[in-house]
């Protein structure tokens, strides 16, 4: 595929066929994460591949408290969005997506912060454009840090790593299709030079 096609068509998916997805594709969707820019090329990173039946089903039973548990916080008079409709049919069917990937980040044990994020989520980027060159699906999920010591606990994941995604891996469900996605145009999210000012846009001549 054209790269720039990669990025107008990826989109989340959030229905998976069960069929099993190759060592080798998964392979390149790591050795593309591996490739992404990260903080002093410190590459701090860990990517645990979920194949397990055993650990995907019990991996789904913590997704779906940690859904239930957002969605009880989203209905509150402060945030009146119901996230269910989009996001419900994943979470009941989680475990039967073949692979779930868990990108983690090492750490010196400080708190957490917008830096920290610097060196894995452009590696995250890498696998979700990958996987869609390949004809793969993904979605980016971060619901289950709610109760990430129970997913460290199963997962033997160290104390000083965090993890930074679940992210279901497999073929889309028959019906459901690629981008291209709907999103804002440049024109308003962006300002020349100072904040409000005149937003940065291409005239149609």
């Amino acid at each position: 595929m054209e790269f720039l096609d990669v990025i107008y068509t990826q989109r989340a998916v959030r229905k998976f066929k069960t069929d099993p997805v190759s060592d080798e594709l998964i392979y390149k969707i790591l050795d593309a994460a591996v490739r992404a820019p990260n903080g002093g090329n410190l590459q701090n990173w860990v990517f645990i591949v979920v194949k397990d039946q055993d650990i995907r089903d019990k991996l789904g039973v913590i997704f779906k408290k940690a859904s239930e548990k957002y969605s009880e916080r989203s209905l509150n008079p402060v945030n009146s969005v119901d996230v269910k409709p989009k996001s419900w049919n994943l979470t009941d069917n989680i475990n039967e997506v073949p692979v779930l990937l868990i990108p983690c980040i090492k750490h010196s044990g400080s708190r957490g912060n917008m830096v920290r994020g610097a060196h894995i989520y452009p590696a995250v980027q890498n696998m979700l454009l990958t996987a869609r060159s390949l004809g793969l699906g993904t979605v980016i999920t971060t619901i289950h840090r709610l109760f990430e010591e129970e997913i460290k606990a199963l997962l033997n994941i160290p104390d000083n790593v965090d993890t930074a995604a679940l992210i279901p891996l497999g073929y889309p469900a028959d019906g459901v299709r690629f981008g291209p996605t709907t999103r804002r145009p440049v024109a308003e999210v962006s300002f020349i030079d100072k904040w409000d000012s005149q937003p940065f846009d291409i005239v149609q001549s």
